[in-house]
């Protein structure tokens, strides 16, 4: 499932953004190849009253936070920059999503509906003399990307 939906949003990224990006410069910002618009087609359940994280991921977060990792989804030629991005989104999608096997749009539509790992999580810190646990503190996956 998790491949299917990374080609599902390598498709949409090809598709969709072609005419987006032609004659558009390379300038850091990966806003040329990814709009506003296919943003919200492909993760269009992220805001929807049933998600807990509604409201919190955005398109301009998102632009932003590529912004401040210089090389992501700037480098190479115009096709791997679209893979670098659907492969991100496509995981982080996955990570997130709210969506169920007969889901409306399918599951892999419902991306980016949580923002803490579900459940009861254990606590994944491993201590060790250079990295320990902070007291009181429990690790577990929080926003896009998670830790388990």
């Amino acid at each position: 499932m998790f491949k299917l939906s990374c080609l599902i949003l390598l498709l949409s990224l090809v598709s969709l953004s072609l005419s987006a990006s032609r004659g558009r410069a390379q300038s850091g910002d990966i806003s040329g190849i990814i709009s506003r618009d296919l943003f919200n087609q492909m993760l269009k359940h992220r805001n929807d009253a049933a998600c807990p994280a509604k409201g919190f991921y955005t398109y301009d977060a998102f632009i932003a936070a590529a912004k401040s990792f210089s090389g992501f989804g700037t480098t190479g030629d115009l096709a791997t920059r679209k893979k670098e991005i659907a492969a991100f989104l496509g995981q982080t999608s996955h990570e997130t999503t709210g969506g169920w096997a007969s889901a409306p749009d399918g599951p892999y539509a419902w991306g980016y509906c949580f923002k803490q790992e579900q459940g009861n999580p254990g606590d994944y810190c491993v201590a060790n003399q250079q990295w320990p646990c902070a007291p009181g503190k429990k690790y577990y996956g929080r926003g896009p990307i998670q830790i388990y």
